[in-house]
């Protein structure tokens, strides 16, 4: 289960690279899209790329040169259907809200037709 910043980070990866197996980002333009959210810092936004990479989203290699601190990341299937299992993950969590909204209902209305039949 992913927290919210790698959510975010996840989420701008899959804006930047959708069709490209591979592709080389700037450290500042991913912590500048977390930052509407989220205060990141460059050691922060490591932990959470090697994290990702752990968790085989994909695999990245850091670069840090004279024109800045660079990530060159190769998505792999996990991260390519990232935003579809995000989505899947959302409809799932309402289907069970629904369920579980309905089951209480039922259940209500059991009582009160059982506390009409037996008179209590």
């Amino acid at each position: 289960m992913l927290d919210k910043k790698e959510k975010l980070v996840m989420l701008y990866l899959c804006e930047v690279c959708p069709n490209k197996r591979s592709y080389l980002i700037s450290a500042s333009k991913i912590a500048e899209y977390v930052s509407k959210k989220f205060i990141l810092s460059i050691a922060e936004l490591d932990d959470i790329m090697i994290s990702l990479a752990k968790e085989n989203y994909f695999d990245v290699v850091v670069s840090d040169g004279r024109k800045g601190y660079f990530y060159c990341v190769a998505m792999k299937n996990k991260g390519l259907t990232f935003k579809k299992d995000l989505a899947k993950e959302k409809k799932e969590v309402g289907i069970l809200l629904v369920r579980t909204i309905c089951v209480t209902i039922l259940s209500f209305v059991v009582g009160l037709l059982l506390k009409t039949i037996f008179g209590g």
